[in-house]
């Protein structure tokens, strides 16, 4: 017997395979960092991430076959019909706008902001320049309100998940071993009418600040301060070895201390003991809590 899937156990699929997709990305970063060095790991791990989450679903959802995480709650992926399984061009559309999309954009904006920083390589004014470089965060920030405006919606009708399933219109069916009632909806939609007006509420605060923001906006703040953390210092072998990062190989800044006394970038540690928490250098390992930012130490070592 079939049944639409519950969302506890749509939620629950996903966070299996999340977890078995960090195990992927774990055992993927290891291999690149054993034969390229930590310092190409860096600059390569997003593409990696995505490659392992392509090949993933590409070996499961495009192969007619489940996912771990849905061969866990016995859930089937369906169209909108529920009664057939979803044609191979939707589950490849699906795959490339869950993974690949998001990696795209978040590429396109890295590019384009180094683009706007650099003086030379666009033809614009100081101020549209100015102007579209204090876009591109709001960017993000509409990026990340959809997603969770989207999160929402998924508590308050237990459909899609993803946005890329909403898109395809890719649904779940349940295979009951037993005849047993569907799983209410009603804690989880109360969960998504709060997460809604989280987001109201919040929305109202960034409109405040935003409002402030540019009635006191006098000049550029700090939008040279945003660097790529793989960026390589053009003048490096002048670069003092007490001023150097060990990750990125350039000058430090905004340096901070780990636990066992080493001194990186703190976008360069930081990305790093988000995917492997311990020091690149000596292994010792801790959480990404007990990293230290040492406010103007860089200022101080350059006196």
């Amino acid at each position: 017997m079939f049944r639409p899937a519950g969302t506890a156990e749509i939620i629950r699929s996903h966070q299996k395979d999340d977890n078995f997709l960090n195990s992927l990305r774990t055992a993927v970063a290891d291999i690149a960092q054993r034969i390229a060095g930590p310092r190409v790991w860096l600059e390569w791990r997003r593409t990696l991430d995505v490659c392992a989450d392509v090949t993933y679903l590409l070996l499961t959802t495009c192969s007619d076959l489940q996912t771990v995480g849905e061969e866990y709650v016995n859930i089937i992926m369906t169209d909108g019909t529920l009664r057939a399984l979803p044609s191979r061009w939707r589950r490849a559309l699906m795959t490339v706008m869950q993974v690949c999309a998001p990696y795209i954009l978040h590429s396109s904006l890295l590019k384009l902001e180094h683009l706007l920083q650099s003086s030379t390589s666009v033809n614009l004014t100081p101020a549209a320049r100015e102007t579209l470089l204090n876009v591109l965060p709001l960017i993000r920030r509409a990026v990340t309100v959809l997603h969770r405006c989207h999160l929402a919606m998924f508590y308050v009708h237990g459909i899609f998940y993803h946005i890329a399933k909403r898109l395809t219109g890719i649904h779940y069916i349940q295979y009951m071993t037993r005849n047993t009632s569907a799983s209410t909806l009603r804690p989880f939609q109360i969960l998504g009418y709060l997460s809604l007006l989280q987001l109201a509420s919040s929305f109202l605060v960034q409109l405040g600040y935003l409002i402030l923001a540019l009635r006191s906006q006098g000049g550029s703040q700090n939008s040279s301060e945003t660097h790529s953390y793989v960026e390589a210092d053009t003048s490096g072998m002048n670069i003092p070895a007490n001023e150097k990062c060990p990750l990125c190989l350039g000058q430090r800044r905004q340096s901070t201390l780990t636990p066992c006394g080493h001194l990186y970038c703190w976008r360069c540690i930081h990305e790093w003991c988000v995917a492997k928490q311990e020091c690149p250098l000596c292994r010792d390992q801790f959480p990404v809590s007990r990293l230290i930012a040492l406010q103007n130490f860089d200022a101080v070592g350059e006196r």
